[in-house]
């Protein structure tokens, strides 16, 4: 298994995200004490460029960026600054590969240094692949997390409209309602996208992941992959624990304990911490399947059902409305 780290543990670069959403709440007039409040972090430490901070004090900065901020888009544009300022070699190992498909490999690989906030799982339909994406630290609090996620959509849009050029090809699935600040999804947004779905998923169709990439050269990226060599390879601690039950969905907590090797009672206060519990994380992963085993690949409640090991059918359905909010017919009519 790779290393894993926590919420608290000071890990992450603050010029890959942190500093630049300081600066742009700078320009816009907010006073970067009021911004750093609760994170007991202060701007002159973020311009050292071998600070590090914790995921718990990014969510800090973000959530006081809501507040004094609200609606200003600032997480679209943090997703366009993001990926036009990519100058490490795992970022020029993205940007010069062949097509999609090896980015999403390449992502994989270099997750840490590229995307440690989340980790992606696809699922592969006849028509698309179905990219859904996970917290990979902590799950932080509702607000935080749609700034997340917008500001992946808005990593996306621009790699696609940069160069690809069919962003109207693929489909953002959001898993929360429209926001009062729709009119930045559609200034920032060229992708097609829906709400109220029952997880975060990029859907792109399967011909479009091997057209070429403009402007790559295939040369270097194999050359910029060497040079990331000495990247960290860990993973956050959620990240770290689906691995675990996706290996063994019915492990159970006292397994997961001696695999990070700490008493049961030790790590429930650390699942805690983290905003979830080890059954919030296995109905998680559950749900996903089903979601995309009913939603995208057309399986019948039978089959889905017997996938994911129920012993009936009424139990299943059961289950996934508990899970979704909706019933598996519900949601197969939201998806025709």
């Amino acid at each position: 298994m790779k290393q894993y780290f926590d919420a608290k543990a000071a890990s992450l670069n603050s010029h890959d995200v942190l500093l630049p959403l300081v600066e742009m709440a700078m320009q816009r007039g907010i006073n970067n004490n009021k911004l750093l409040k609760g994170s007991k972090l202060f701007y002159t430490d973020l311009q050292s460029p071998h600070k590090k901070v914790s995921f718990e004090q990014l969510n800090t900065v973000i959530n006081n960026a809501i507040l004094l901020l609200p609606s200003d888009g600032l997480s679209f544009l943090l997703g366009q600054h993001w990926l036009f300022n990519q100058v490490s070699y795992s970022g020029q190992a993205l940007l010069n590969s062949k097509h999609l498909m090896q980015m999403s490999r390449v992502i994989q690989v270099k997750q840490f240094a590229l995307c440690p906030f989340v980790f992606f799982t696809p699922y592969r339909s006849h028509s698309h692949t179905h990219y859904v994406v996970n917290f990979a630290i902590a799950l932080p609090q509702p607000k935080v997390t749609q700034f997340y996620f917008e500001m992946i959509a808005a990593k996306i849009n621009a790699l696609c409209k940069w160069r690809f050029n069919f962003t109207q090809k693929i489909c953002i699935k959001f898993p929360f309602s429209p926001p009062q600040h729709l009119e930045q999804y559609y200034a920032h947004l060229g992708v097609q996208y829906q709400f109220d779905h029952p997880c975060f998923c990029i859907s792109i169709p399967n011909e479009t992941l091997t057209v070429p990439q403009a402007t790559t050269t295939p040369v270097m990226q194999q050359y910029y992959l060497q040079q990331a060599r000495t990247a960290p390879n860990t993973i956050g601690f959620i990240q770290y624990l689906c691995e675990l039950l996706i290996k063994d969905p019915k492990i159970g907590c006292e397994e997961v304990a001696q695999h990070l090797r700490v008493s049961p009672a030790t790590l429930k206060r650390k699942l805690k911490q983290h905003n979830t519990t080890l059954q919030t994380l296995k109905d998680a992963l559950q749900k996903q399947h089903a979601v995309i085993n009913i939603g995208e690949r057309g399986y019948s409640n039978e089959q889905t059902a017997d996938h994911l090991q129920f012993s009936d059918v009424t139990n299943f359905r059961r289950t996934f409305k508990r899970w979704t909010g909706m019933t598996p017919t519900q949601l197969r009519n939201i998806m025709t």
